[in-house]
């Protein structure tokens, strides 16, 4: 059976080589979402990850 994915977001996270960057990304994995990534070079030192999250029903909402 193909898994159905709806796209939520498209988001860019620019940044200096920390060891930081993946930590948001992580934390949506675990919580039941996908996110499909790819790290560039900017060519000025810095680095862009583009982050494309999607709901694959994995994710739950709090309406609190």
């Amino acid at each position: 059976m193909a898994k159905i994915r709806q796209k939520l977001a498209k988001v860019y996270i620019h940044s200096q080589d920390n060891g930081n960057d993946f930590g948001i990304i992580d934390h949506l994995a675990e919580v039941g979402y996908d996110v499909d990534f790819e790290v560039v070079d900017n060519g000025v030192g810095n680095k862009v990850i583009s982050c494309e999250i999607y709901d694959a029903g994995g994710g739950k909402k709090d309406n609190d």
